[in-house]
C-alpha cells in the first residue's frame, strides 16, 4: 500500500514499519486494531504530523495518508465504498475534539464515521467518534479508558437511543476565529476592533487576536517567524477553527499560514465579500458580489482536496458557492466576462434613467460615510419627516447593511423636490476590486449635486474615519463636490470639546442625533444653499 501525503524527510525504515502495520486486520467489535492504533499514535508523536486512514467493514485498511502537524488531506475514496468506510485520524496536539471542518468532511465524503484520536507523547488522551443519523450529527466522546473497551459494532448497528450516544448540534452553530493584524499599535488596535466587528457581522465568534508591527511582517508567511510560532501556541488553546488576517493576503501567504496553523485562513477582503454576499438582496447587488468574489479568488484557485481539521466551508465560501470556486480558471474567466456584461447592461439602463432625471432638473443628493454611521437612518428620517408615501426604509445596526442602490424622491419644502440616494458604506482598507465592483452603486455619488457625509461623532477616531471617507471620495474623483458633514450621534458624545474639534475640521458641520428624531430642517436649508 502506498503511503500518501507529506512524507518528505521521513526515514524509509519508519515508513516501511508503518506500512507493515496496515496489514493488520481489525476484528469486531474494535474500531481499529490495537497494534495499528499504537503504531499511528507513536509515529504521529514522532513526526508531529496527523495520520489518517480508512478501514472498511471487513477490517482492512484501504488507504493511508500523512499530513502536517495540524492537517491531513484525505486520500480519494475507493469506488463504491464511501458509506462503508470509517475514517480515523490522529491529533498530535493532544486535543481529541472534532472540529466543525471534520464534521464537514464527514458529510461531504459520505463516510460511515469520522474519528479523531488525541495523542500526546505516543499515548491516547481521548477520542471522539461522529456519525450522521438522519442528517443529524451524533458525537460520542471517550476517555482513554472508555476507548480501550469500546464496542464499535454497537454504536453502528444498535438503535439511535443508545445510552452512550450524545447529540452535539452546537459544533456547527458558531464558527470561531482568531484575528491577526500587521500595523503599529495605536492604529492596529483600531483595525483589530473593526475586524472583530466585521467578523461578528458575518456571524463569527472572535476568540482571540494578535498584533505585530508591520516592519516585522513577511512576504511569505505574513507574520514574522517568531510571531508565527507565538500564534500557533495561542491557537492550541483558543478553540479557533479559522484565522482572519487584516490585510489582503498573497496566495503564498495563505498557503504558508494554512500549512503552519492547520486552519482555514481568510483575509480582510474575503471576509468583507462574505458579508456582502449575505447582505445583497437585489439582482444588481448579487451580481456585483459574485463578480468581486470571482476576481478575488481567480489567482488563488488550486486543487481543493478533502482536508481534515481545516476543510473549506462556512464563512468565506458564501456567494457564488463552492462549485464555482472549484472551476478551472478558463471557466472562471468566462463567468467573469458574463457577469461584467450583465452589469454593463444594468449600467446602461441606469444611465438612461439618470439622463431622464437630469432632463427633469431634479437635483440628486447622495449620502456617503463610514459603514454603520447612520446613512440609512437618515434616509428613513427624511422619508418620515417629509410625509413620504412609499415604503419607509429601515436601517440596521450592523456593517454593510446597505449594498443595493436606494434612491427616493423627497420633497424638502413646498417648492423643492430632490432625489436622495443611499450608498454602500466606506471602511478602512476598502479593497480596490470592491470599489470597482460596486461602481454602479457609487455612480450616484459621482453624479450627485450635493454630498451629505454622515459621520458618527461619538466614535473615538471619528476624524480618522472622516479622512478615510475623504480618501475614497478622492479615488472616485468626487472630493470637490459641495458637501455637508452631518455630525450624528451627538447624544453619545462624552466630551463637548471633541464635537467642537470635529466642527472646526470638517466642512459645513451640522450636529444632530438621528436616534432622538432631531429635525432635518437645518440640513435641507444647507442643501438649498449649496444647490
Amino acid at each position: 500500500m502506498e503511503i500518501l501525503g507529506d512524507i518528505a524527510g521521513i526515514r524509509g525504515s519508519q515508513l516501511k514499519e508503518l506500512k507493515d502495520l496496515t496489514s493488520l486486520r481489525t476484528v469486531r467489535p474494535e474500531l481499529i486494531h490495537s497494534d495499528l492504533l499504537k503504531g499511528i499514535c507513536h509515529f504521529s508523536t514522532l513526526w508531529n504530523k496527523e495520520i489518517a486512514l480508512y478501514i472498511n467493514r471487513s477490517g482492512v485498511v484501504s488507504a493511508l495518508a500523512v499530513g502536517r502537524h495540524a492537517t491531513v488531506k484525505l486520500p480519494p475514496l475507493p469506488a463504491r465504498q464511501a458509506g462503508r468506510l470509517r475514517c480515523i485520524h490522529t491529533h498530535p496536539n493532544g486535543n481529541p475534539q472534532l472540529s466543525p471542518l471534520d464534521i464537514s468532511a464527514l458529510k461531504t465524503s459520505g463516510l460511515e464515521s469520522m474519528s479523531s484520536i488525541g495523542v500526546s507523547n505516543g499515548e491516547i488522551t481521548g477520542a471522539e467518534i461522529a456519525f450522521l443519523w438522519d442528517n443529524a450529527c451524533e458525537i460520542l466522546r471517550l476517555t482513554p479508558q472508555e476507548f480501550a473497551n469500546f464496542d464499535y459494532d454497537n454504536l453502528v448497528y444498535e438503535q439511535r437511543s443508545h445510552s452512550n450516544k450524545k447529540v452535539d448540534a452546537s459544533i456547527q452553530e458558531k464558527e470561531k476565529a482568531f484575528l491577526v493584524a500587521l500595523e503599529e499599535e495605536e492604529l492596529g488596535m483600531e483595525l483589530l476592533a473593526e475586524l472583530a466587528e466585521l467578523a461578528r457581522s458575518a456571524g463569527v465568534e472572535v476568540v482571540g487576536q494578535l498584533l505585530q508591527p508591520k516592519r516585522y511582517g513577511s512576504p511569505v508567511s505574513y507574520l514574522g517567524k517568531g510571531k508565527l510560532q507565538e500564534l500557533t501556541m495561542y491557537l492550541q488553546n483558543s478553540g479557533a477553527n479559522f484565522l482572519i488576517c487584516d490585510d489582503e493576503l498573497l496566495p503564498v501567504q495563505v498557503r504558508t499560514l494554512e500549512q503552519t496553523t492547520g486552519l482555514k485562513v481568510l483575509d480582510r477582503t474575503t471576509l468583507i465579500l462574505d458579508i456582502f454576499a449575505q447582505r445583497a438582496k437585489f439582482r444588481e447587488g448579487k451580481l456585483q458580489v459574485e463578480l468581486a468574489q470571482l476576481k478575488h479568488l481567480l489567482p488563488r484557485l488550486q486543487g481543493q482536496g478533502q482536508v481534515l481539521s481545516r476543510l473549506g466551508g462556512g464563512v468565506g465560501t458564501r456567494g457564488p458557492g463552492e462549485s464555482k470556486l472549484e472551476m478551472d480558471k478558463r471557466r472562471v474567466r468566462k463567468k467573469i466576462n458574463f457577469l461584467e456584461e450583465q452589469l454593463k447592461e444594468i449600467r446602461r439602463s441606469r444611465t438612461t434613467q439618470r439622463r431622464q432625471r437630469e432632463k427633469s432638473g431634479v437635483p440628486l443628493v447622495a449620502l456617503v460615510g463610514y459603514t454603520n454611521a447612520g446613512k440609512t437612518t437618515f434616509l428613513q428620517k427624511a422619508m418620515e419627516q417629509t410625509s413620504y408615501k412609499g415604503d419607509i426604509i429601515k436601517g440596521e445596526d450592523k456593517l454593510f447593511a446597505t449594498l443595493d442602490p436606494i434612491v427616493r424622491s423627497i420633497k424638502i419644502n413646498q417648492d423643492t423636490q430632490i432625489l436622495l440616494s443611499d450608498t454602500v458604506g466606506f471602511i478602512q482598507k476598502l479593497p480596490h476590486q470592491l470599489l470597482h465592483a460596486f461602481l454602479a452603486t457609487l455612480e450616484e455619488v459621482q453624479n450627485a449635486d450635493v454630498l451629505i457625509h454622515v459621520l458618527d461623532a461619538s466614535h473615538p477616531r471619528a476624524l480618522e474615519r472622516a479622512d478615510t471617507v475623504q480618501r475614497i471620495l478622492e479615488e472616485l474623483e468626487c472630493q470637490n463636490k459641495p458637501r455637508i458633514t452631518l455630525l450624528n450621534k451627538i447624544d453619545k458624545v462624552t466630551h463637548p470639546s471633541d464635537l467642537q474639534r470635529l466642527a472646526q475640521e470638517l466642512s459645513h458641520p451640522i450636529p444632530i442625533s438621528l436616534a432622538n428624531n432631531d429635525s432635518l430642517s437645518p440640513v435641507w436649508k444647507k442643501v438649498l444653499e449649496l444647490l
